[in-house]
């Protein structure tokens, strides 16, 4: 690799739930394990002046110390963000908004994520292709970078022009819709604009774009599990009705009928619900150049959405590692559409995109299990690591050891299911979907030959559904499943 002079600047977004750092014997996530042994800090060898790290919490993880400070307020919001991708949108301002503080021209950039922490990371190396960093405030000044103008700059970017369309440009082009194809190019244009704005581009396009890109099985589940709409639901109409019902019966003390006016109280909660949730989703944007502005408006999706499954090209690096056992309908796996290297490119390490296929479930792919039943994520992290280390991160090995063993214990979530107060909800199941000849983890074939692995709660052969059809793995499946020979004389 070339020498480099910059420094590394690097972005962690962490899965749902997912808070790494509080505890002392936590349930550590990939990403966390990573950040803990890339940072600059007294207790590792990381040199700030070479490489500078910001972690983001997942979803659902709020803390005593952050901007919700009532326990029951903050219960409440992670709760909710747990199951709907509530708060998403300010994860993705926060890290954009680390790298205007942190980035300086010349430095390379890494963005690391698991789970909804990968799909994070995805849509800030959208928001860099779109917008860049900026350098300038639009006074031609030099950017600021106290926390209200980075935070109202960064919310500009992700939602003005990011989120314009917010998921209508995530189809091939050659099955766009014209409707399709206006919000995309209109996007495009906001784009332009936002870099001519804040002095973020170089020779037209954006003046910063991810070096690597290094993401644990990144999902579909943004917004709310399937499994769990009708009890959300049926949980708002019991809360609305009841408290409709106790201001009406307060009320008759003032001469209101209770049944007229709890049903006028229903009614107006509704309205205003319903008000509400169109309001949020309306989208219009002003002075886009060739555009009406009545040809800008439309209705986001309610969960934001990747534009493009396609990986920018200028990046340089990316490496996805996949769950070959994950069978949750709403965790369905999202990956890089690309298929090859870009033409007239030359890469000095490896390939430019490696998705690469591991033994287990979602989080034994990307951790935060027990350390004893972590294993399987252990391969997955090394692996990570190692190929960032080639693409130029600096890690302090004493504080990233791994043991990972093909032999680990497999988790399934299917079967475990979600609690919920008194009953277990069951999450619906769907098989992912893998190509006859995909790439997988040497660890994979290591576990297949095995007589028996731990799988759940019993141990047996590792035979996972989605290998049935894999070149190197379907004779075996035949074989298996084929009725004995009789022999004949």
């Amino acid at each position: 690799m070339p020498a480099f002079s910059g420094r590394n600047i690097l972005v962690f977004s962490d899965g749902t739930g997912q808070a790494g750092g509080v505890e002392v014997d936590e349930f550590r996530s990939n990403v966390y394990k990573l950040f803990r042994a890339t940072r600059c800090g007294p207790d590792t060898i990381i040199d700030p002046d070479h490489q500078l790290a910001f972690y983001d919490p997942g979803l659902g993880s709020k803390l005593a110390g952050d901007d919700i400070k009532v326990p029951v307020m903050r219960r409440v919001y992670n709760g909710l963000s747990s199951v709907t991708g509530l708060g998403i949108t300010g994860n993705l301002v926060d890290c954009y908004a680390a790298l205007m503080r942190l980035w300086r021209p010349g430095d390379r950039i890494f963005l690391f994520g698991f789970s909804r922490g990968a799909y994070t990371v995805r849509c800030l190396a959208g928001v860099l292709g779109l917008c860049g960093i900026p350098t300038r405030m639009p006074d031609g000044s030099p950017l600021l970078r106290d926390p209200d103008t980075l935070k109202a700059v960064a919310t500009e970017a992700v939602k003005r022009v990011y989120r314009h369309g917010s998921g209508a440009a995530d189809r091939d082009e050659d099955n766009a819709t014209d409707r399709t194809r206006s919000l995309k190019a209109q996007r495009a244009v906001l784009g332009d604009q936002f870099r001519q704005r804040y002095a973020s581009e170089e020779a037209g396009v954006s003046n910063a774009v991810p070096h690597f890109i290094g993401v644990w099985d990144t999902v579909a589940a943004i917004g709310v599990s399937s499994s769990l709409v009708p009890w959300l639901w049926t949980a708002a109409a019991v809360i609305v009705c009841g408290l409709s019902a106790l201001l009406a019966w307060f009320l008759t003390r003032y001469d209101f009928v209770f049944w007229m006016t709890w049903v006028e109280t229903v009614a107006a909660v509704g309205f205003a619900g319903l008000a509400s949730y169109y309001l949020l989703r309306l989208k219009v944007s002003f002075g886009v150049p060739g555009f009406k502005w009545w040809q800008t408006v439309h209705l986001t999706n309610v969960q934001m959405k990747f534009f493009d499954r396609h990986l920018n090209p200028q990046v340089r690096y990316a490496r996805h590692a996949l769950s070959l056992d994950e069978r949750r309908a709403d965790f369905d796996r999202v990956p890089w559409a690309n298929d090859a290297d870009p033409p007239n490119r030359e890469v000095e390490e490896g390939a430019y995109l490696r998705q690469l296929w591991f033994a287990g479930n979602h989080s034994d792919v990307g951790g935060s299990y027990p350390e004893n039943e972590s294993r399987l994520s252990d391969i997955a992290l090394k692996w990570m690591a190692n190929q960032a280390k080639k693409a130029g991160l600096l890690v302090n090995e004493n504080l990233l050891s791994t043991y990972g063993r093909h032999t680990g214990q497999q988790h399934d979530e299917c079967r475990t299911g979600v609690r919920l107060l008194f009953w277990r909800l069951k999450w619906k199941e769907k098989a992912r979907k893998i190509v006859p000849k995909a790439t997988y983890h040497p660890s994979v074939m290591r576990r297949f030959k095995e007589t028996r692995v731990l799988v759940y709660d019993k141990e047996q052969p590792y035979r996972p559904d989605l290998l049935a059809g894999h070149v190197d793995f379907k004779d075996v499946y035949a074989a298996e499943t084929s009725p004995p020979q009789t022999a004949t004389s």
